[in-house]
């Protein structure tokens, strides 16, 4: 299955769109960009349900057989993911729960019941995931994971494709990085096109799994999340979406919650586009940790969801410093 990339693109015609990509060429931006550096961002924020999560679960649960469909669908998520199987299980007329904090954002929790899914609320993400496992053994419910699948690690490579389609020979692509979902898909299409694009992760301090897993050798549970970054919050990296991104990404820096909120900053200011924190951190890696590193080269970068009331982001803004 993972080695269809081609077959899941055309699997998804016609119900996830192709995203459009755009170029950071006006000079007030451009003055902001490392120097001589050609940038250019995939807006999957316009994706189907907001972020690129659509892509995945649409491939899960068109791969489902009849038991798995009758038996539904239970995920744990900060917000998007959870937004994306409750719209996949409206599609498709399955009954869908969707397990998440009682810190995610109220607009991603009525989302997510406005689409039609029960919504379980925790008092943390650690006890997500448990009451992930609780649901599925008590219910037989078919867990849509939020990365760790076969589904959501192609569906993440079909937008890689579209990016090496729609972004002219790039040098760098720089990633967020949460569970692992989304890096390890674009790890994998890049192996399977033979392809010399560099590959770097970033993520939060507060939530850095994923560099821990790879200082360990190993994927690894942190102790704790702290981030504003919730849709990166995963506790843990886990073992297939883990082993598929550690042998293709080049290296993966952690950044601060002010360096996210700095690119909220800037993406509205000059770009117009009101984001998540998670969506700013592409940016925020570029401009940060990754700088010096990529000056003269032409870098990729992905703007990964949207899902953000008023009022939770004005809240995130309101303290920077």
């Amino acid at each position: 299955m993972l080695n269809n990339i081609s077959n899941a693109r055309n699997l998804l015609k016609g119900i996830i769109v192709e995203t459009p990509v755009l170029a950071l060429t006006e000079d007030e931006i451009r003055s902001k960009l490392p120097t001589k550096t050609n940038v250019s961002i995939k807006l999957e924020l316009f994706q189907q349900t907001g972020s690129f999560k659509a892509r995945g679960v649409a491939i899960g649960i068109k791969s489902l057989n009849q038991a798995q469909k009758e038996a539904g669908l239970v995920t744990v998520t900060g917000g998007n993911h959870g937004i994306a199987t409750a719209w996949g299980a409206k599609q498709y007329g399955l009954s869908a729960k969707i397990i998440m904090p009682k810190t995610a954002d109220p607009y991603r929790i009525n989302k997510c019941r406005t689409l039609g899914a029960e919504v379980i609320l925790t008092e943390n993400v650690d006890e997500a995931f448990t009451r992930l496992g609780e649901v599925e053994k008590n219910e037989g419910r078919y867990i849509l994971h939020p990365f760790n699948s076969e589904n959501m690690v192609l569906g993440s490579a079909t937008c890689c494709a579209e990016i090496l389609e729609q972004m002219n020979d790039i040098d760098v692509l720089i990633i967020p990085v949460g569970g692992g979902g989304l890096i390890a898909g674009m790890a994998h299409n890049l192996d399977l096109m033979n392809s010399s694009v560099e590959l770097l992760g970033v993520e939060p301090f507060g939530a850095n799994s994923f560099h821990e897993s790879l200082k360990a050798d190993k994927a690894i549970k942190i102790d704790k999340v702290d981030t504003i970054a919730d849709s990166l919050g995963s506790p843990m990296a886990m073992d297939f979406s883990f082993d598929i991104a550690r042998k293709r990404v080049h290296r993966v820096e952690k950044i601060t919650d002010n360096e996210i909120k700095a690119s909220m900053v800037l993406m509205r200011d000059y770009l117009g586009l009101m984001v998540e924190p998670a969506c700013a951190t592409s940016l925020a890696g570029l401009l940060g940790p990754f700088r010096k590193h990529c000056e003269g080269k032409k870098v990729g970068l992905i703007a990964c969801g949207s899902n953000i009331s008023i009022e939770r982001y004005d809240q995130v803004l309101s303290d920077l410093n």
